[in-house]
């Protein structure tokens, strides 16, 4: 990989320019290297499988590392643990998992994105056993319109307590209540007593009205038929969904989860220290 890159550039004439640039930028003892660890040769997928197909690599590379460092210090993560990631996309958050779980440990992977199943599957599946892909086709409006399932009514294809850590990075805040309920249900269902679930949310607590958060498409409206919950788009609700703490607590508790911790993240701009853009919540199932 090392001497291919740097053989094509010298074939574009773009080996000097590049170093040029980086000693002008202070990079003045550049050596050649491998960019990317070997274990993700073949794995990227191509850019049009992206969640944001235009984001720089490095913005596409932190979310793996960031959730394996949130899945172990958070979640106490083993190398023998048992995962599943809910809206698992084309493995985006799993992929420095590979190098930690270990047999009897395993991955499991859940979305309702058929090409980008299929390609983890093809891909990552074949190259590490344990770590699996099953598609949902479960209907949404923005992602996947010709779904036959109602979230609400479905069930995770896995047997009951077989799972230690559930997790999920911006799934729950496309989920109306209904169908926010039956995930929480299920993914008791599924959890072992003791076990951990990490969901990313859009906490109303933090919410301190229009102009104030990081983005526009971070503005919200109280839905009138449940309190406590609110949409970005009144038209599309599941375009972008916030909750409040208390309300996700009630759902928690019907579904035999408990919430531990809630940590900021800073879309909201209303915390002085955060760590993800959404806000994280920790349950256990109990």
């Amino acid at each position: 990989m090392k001497s291919s890159l740097k053989s094509v550039l010298n074939k574009l004439g773009l080996v000097k320019v590049i170093h040029k640039n980086l000693i002008r930028l202070g990079f003045s003892n550049l050596q050649w290297y491998p960019y990317l660890d070997a274990s993700l040769d073949g794995i990227i997928p191509p850019r049009e499988l992206w969640v944001g197909s235009g984001d720089p690599l490095n913005h596409f590379l932190r979310w793996p590392y960031e959730y394996r460092a949130y899945l172990t210090l958070l979640c106490g993560m083993r190398q023998d643990a048992s995962v599943l990631e809910l809206g698992c996309h084309h493995g985006r958050t799993m992929l420095a998992l590979p190098g930690y779980l270990q047999p009897p440990g395993r991955y499991e992977g859940l979305d309702i994105l058929a090409k980008q199943i299929e390609f983890a599957q093809r891909t990552i599946h074949s190259r590490f056993p344990i770590f699996n892909f099953t598609h949902a086709d479960i209907y949404n409006p923005l992602y996947n319109s010709t779904g036959r399932v109602k979230a609400e009514d479905y069930s995770f294809p896995y047997s009951d307590n077989c799972f230690d850590i559930i997790y999920a990075a911006s799934v729950f805040t496309h989920l109306l209540p209904p169908s926010c309920s039956n995930y929480f249900k299920q993914s008791r269902r599924v959890l072992q007593k003791g076990g951990q679930c990490l969901f990313s949310f859009f906490l109303l607590d933090s919410y301190k009205g229009p102009g104030t958060s990081v983005s526009p498409r971070y503005e919200f409206n109280l839905l009138k038929e449940h309190e406590g919950v609110a949409v970005y788009n009144p038209k599309l609700p599941e375009q972008v969904i916030a909750y409040s703490t208390s309300f996700i607590e009630r759902m928690a508790s019907d579904a035999g989860l408990k919430v531990k911790r809630t940590i900021p993240g800073y879309w909201s701009n209303a915390h002085k220290w955060n760590l993800n853009e959404q806000d994280l919540v920790l349950l256990e199932a109990v």
